[in-house]
């Protein structure tokens, strides 16, 4: 993090609450007055979704420097909740944000069961605030959305459903063995590529579904059925470890996955060449090439030490700037009601291509970019490197 901004941050534990508060303000600028708008994100940063929060926070953390934690002159804070992937927990920090400290957005969770919980609770007794998902949806949470959720990267289904298709009509494979981290969203995942991949003629030779703190892969590396390649969906501290016992285990067929940010350029460094030609399919890289995006690399690094964002530091980046576009189209209202409508007519180009919203069901997903891509070395580091763009879909559920 720079000097400026170091200088700039305030940081404050609630004690006994479990939140973190920091807020920033451009130093010899036009004074920040007014209420301040609080936004939110509750999160596991603990466990197996610790890579995913601290990479989703500096995201929101790297938008609101370059907002100066401001719009229209009010003050941004922002607030981050623990709640240890318990769903449970997760309401109860969600109700203290909203009843305590009078939040006018709640980002996240990104795990699914915490998620549906927290959808439930805003859409009853939240008050209407409105949510903002960090990465892809399960559709448990649209059961009770009440129209107050907006998903930029909609049902988890949806890009695993095109790369199915791409996997057999363009890779050419024709059978696939799967093997998840078993949680709600794997099994939409599934679903999706799935229909995808049978579509185009393909087979799904087996499927199995894990424990989620598997750390050890061997027993199921050594029964995993022959085919064409091997889809994987593992996630967190155990990305690195699968990848190094396929390869330890010489199963000897291509691995895909249908979430390449489950894999981060820390890790591919890690693991080396070996973590080379996966294919996979999101939402974001960081080798797009729009401006918005060179400006996003350019001050995330400056204030992450070199690193390179990845897909979950482009969701909280664009939760972020959701919420500052609406407030202006507001003229700084921000109550429930006036932000859900402006975020519902929202166009807003980002560091993963041009957004907008489109009404599904009880919630509002995102119309976007997919990239297909593959892990490929520019320069001196490994990467995903976007080989086909599926341009502007609705990410709807597709099963």
């Amino acid at each position: 993090m720079n000097r400026r901004v170091l200088s700039l941050l305030v940081m404050l534990i609630l004690v006994g609450s479990g939140f973190l508060v920091a807020s920033c303000g451009g130093q010899g600028d036009e004074a920040v007055t007014g209420e301040p708008i609080r936004i939110a994100y509750n999160e596991g940063f603990t466990g197996p979704m610790s890579v995913d929060a601290a990479l989703a926070d500096h995201g929101i953390q790297t938008a609101l420097e370059q907002l100066d934690s401001q719009v229209l002159g009010r003050p941004i804070e922002y607030l981050k909740a623990e709640n240890n992937l318990d769903p449970v927990q997760a309401v109860d920090k969600a109700r203290q944000l909203v009843e305590t400290n009078k939040i006018a957005a709640h980002f996240g969770p990104i795990f699914a069961p915490a998620a549906a919980a927290v959808t439930h609770y805003l859409g009853t007794n939240g008050g209407g605030i409105p949510e903002i998902g960090i990465l892809g949806w399960a559709t448990d949470n649209l059961k009770t959305a009440n129209k107050l959720s907006f998903v930029p990267q909609g049902l988890l289904s949806c890009s695993a459903y095109y790369f199915g298709k791409y996997a057999c009509e363009e890779l050419g494979y024709k059978t696939v063995s799967a093997i998840y981290y078993e949680d709600t969203a794997a099994y939409e995942i599934q679903a999706g590529f799935q229909k995808g991949f049978v579509e185009a003629g393909g087979q799904i030779v087996s499927c199995e579904y894990i424990p989620v703190d598997t750390m050890d892969f061997s027993a199921y590396l050594t029964s995993l059925p022959k085919a064409d390649c091997t889809l994987y969906w593992v996630f967190g501290p155990g990305a690195a470890p699968f990848i190094q016992q396929y390869h330890d285990f010489g199963v000897g067929v291509p691995l895909i996955t249908p979430t390449p940010c489950n894999l981060t350029e820390a890790q591919m460094a890690d693991l080396g060449e070996i973590a080379l030609d996966i294919y996979g399919i999101e939402y974001y890289t960081p080798e797009l090439g729009n401006d918005i995006n060179k400006k996003f690399i350019e001050d995330y690094r400056a204030q992450w030490d070199g690193e390179y964002p990845q897909t979950q530091s482009s969701a909280g980046w664009i939760a972020v700037n959701l919420v500052a576009e609406a407030v202006k189209k507001t003229g700084g209202d921000t109550s429930p009601e006036a932000l859900k409508k402006a975020l519902a007519g929202i166009e807003l180009d980002t560091p993963a291509g041009p957004y907008s919203f489109v009404e599904y069901q009880d919630a509002w997903v995102g119309k976007g970019n997919l990239y297909v891509m593959k892990t490929q070395m520019v320069g001196d580091r490994m990467t995903w490197v976007p080989i086909k763009t599926y341009e502007q879909i609705v990410f709807k559920d597709i099963r």
